[in-house]
């Protein structure tokens, strides 16, 4: 009789063992979360930026720049919400275009860094693919500098002497700046290459939005072409390490 009753209780336990397994599977049907590094190639018209470094003798920049980063996402782990995946992004680049005129050496600066959230809606057509579409809303800075040096650049006699106006100088800095806020609609591929390695590929288009140009960090710059901006196409490739339930 007390072997019969100690059955029963293990028959009842296991009973609501499954039953909480079986909730918790309805309200978490999938969980994921995971992160990487990220490369890729942002196009940017640089029509107005060029135009002006012709000007100063600079040779023109390109108009496409490969952009490296990192980033990270977690999939909604809630009953009704489990096909959006929500993360956090970051990634720049750098470029430069330098000649020398005259004697003097110019030397021209571009560069862009952004960091943001991604929010997509996920369609998986199978456990080992996925298909997203979604928004990315970013904020980050342009920044474009510019330099002249004369063969004499670096003396400090001459540097503190041309400061206190005794000399004139041929050597001359000046560093832009804007902050932009831009969104981006975009459409994606994932493929997971293994149960814990997921790689996912991203083209998108950014608008962007500039704030006021800075000219030497305190100095409201007027006349900057309307066409220096962050818009462009984006494609974006990352290797996502982490946890997946699928």
């Amino acid at each position: 009789m007390r072997n019969t009753n100690f059955f029963k209780i293990i028959a009842i336990f296991v009973m609501i063992l499954s039953i909480k397994e079986d909730s918790h599977a309805q309200l978490f049907p999938r969980f994921s979360i995971a992160g990487g590094p990220t490369v890729g190639w942002h196009t940017n018209n640089t029509d107005d930026l060029n135009n002006a470094l012709r000007i100063i003798g600079i040779p023109e920049l390109e108009n496409g720049f490969l952009t490296l980063g990192g980033g990270g996402f977690v999939d909604l782990p809630f009953k009704g919400f489990d096909k959006i995946r929500v993360g956090g992004f970051g990634n720049g680049f750098s470029a430069s275009e330098s000649a020398t005129v005259n004697g003097l050496k110019k030397t021209a600066n571009y560069s862009y860094g952004q960091g943001g959230l991604q929010i997509d809606y996920r369609i998986s057509p199978a456990k080992s693919l996925d298909f997203t579409f979604g928004v990315q809303l970013a904020t980050g800075t342009l920044e474009i500098e510019l330099y002249q040096s004369a063969p004499d650049f670096g003396n400090w006699t001459n540097i503190v002497n041309e400061l206190s106006g005794q000399n004139s100088s041929q050597s001359i800095s000046r560093n832009f700046e804007t902050r932009f806020y831009s969104v981006q609609p975009q459409a994606g591929i994932g493929v997971f290459l293994t149960s814990l390695i997921y790689a996912r590929l991203n083209v998108g288009y950014e608008f962007g939005f500039n704030g006021d140009w800075v000219v030497d960090d305190e100095i409201t710059a007027t006349g900057v072409p309307s066409g220096i901006k962050a818009d462009g196409v984006n494609i974006n490739f990352g290797l996502n390490f982490g946890l997946f339930s699928k």
